[in-house]
């Protein structure tokens, strides 16, 4: 007869979570993990196997909660939908450790094979909540969508580069310049 399991699967990915973005991908260990859950490194290793499942196990949660997020969402299609949209996404990062942790991800989401069709599942989901809250016109909202995602993206590297205040205001400030020249006659409130 196997033992309850005193912390539930949700519960250790959490906290397992905080350490990853707080340590890395590289950096977070086992160890760490166990110590911030309260359990034994065996249990953790007997539950999950190792570090690489238990990341993977994250990136998969937080796929399953962007696309849920995603599918209950709605958003008029006009402009200042979109800025209102965008500005909450990129500002709604998680503030416990600090939204530049998760520049840390990119490196495991390029190597791994598995981490990285999460990640395109997580771009895709976005760029078409993006293209569902553009207007029709003038531009097509398809191709505008993807333009506006890869300047989301750039602003991250752009960041790491110049460190000019913090990275959600100079994504927001990047997306803000970006939509004040696709829709030049809009005004986009702050």
């Amino acid at each position: 007869m196997s033992r309850p399991k005193l912390h539930s699967d949700e519960e250790v990915l959490r906290k397992a979570k905080a350490v990853l973005l707080q340590e890395g991908p590289a950096a977070f260990t086992l160890s760490d993990v166990a110590k911030a859950v309260g359990m034994s490194r065996a249990a953790l290793i007997q539950r999950f196997q190792d570090k690489a499942t238990i990341h993977r196990r994250i990136m998969e949660e937080l796929t399953k909660e962007v696309r849920e997020f995603f599918a209950s969402s709605s958003g008029e299609r006009h402009v200042q939908s979109l800025w209102t949209f965008l500005r909450d996404m990129i500002t709604g990062m998680d503030a416990e450790v600090g939204e530049e942790s998760y520049l840390l991800l990119f490196w495991g989401d390029i190597v791994d094979p598995h981490l990285c069709r999460l990640a395109l599942e997580r771009n895709e989901l976005v760029r078409k909540a993006i293209a569902a809250r553009m207007p029709p016109t003038p531009h097509d909202p398809e191709r505008a969508s993807g333009l506006i995602q890869s300047v989301i993206q750039g602003s991250y590297m752009r960041w790491m580069v110049c460190k000019q205040g913090r990275l959600s205001e100079f994504m927001v400030s990047e997306v803000h310049h970006l939509l004040t020249v696709l829709y030049p006659d809009e005004t986009l409130a702050h």
